[in-house]
């Protein structure tokens, strides 16, 4: 009989609170969390630059760690960057040498 008195009025309160009138749901943690987050995005945008600092600044500080894991992702993560430019390096030549053979046909 208890239970059943505590989860009516637990219902009832529910369903007279102001949320409930407006048709908002009661918020979870889950969307609190992501309200919290889009809130502060939307007060502080990063741009790119400011990803890339930040970026680096995570990687700096695995890579000053002493710990043999982070040893790891810090040469792992470096070794990534390295291949990344070098693709980066051999798109731009491959563009740079096919714009140059189009402005020959022409």
């Amino acid at each position: 009989m208890i239970r059943l008195t505590t989860a009516s009025l637990t219902a009832a309160a529910l369903l007279s609170s102001p949320a409930a009138a407006e048709g908002i749901g009661i918020n979870s943690a889950a969307s609190i969390g992501a309200n919290a987050y889009a809130n502060a995005a939307s007060v502080y945008p990063r741009t790119r630059e400011d990803e890339r600092k930040w970026l680096l600044q995570q990687l700096e500080a695995v890579c000053r760690s002493k710990l043999r894991s982070d040893q790891r992702r810090c040469d792992r993560a470096w070794r990534i960057i390295a291949d990344g430019y070098a693709d980066l390096q051999a798109r731009r030549a491959a563009e740079a040498a096919s714009a140059a053979t189009d402005a020959l046909k022409d």
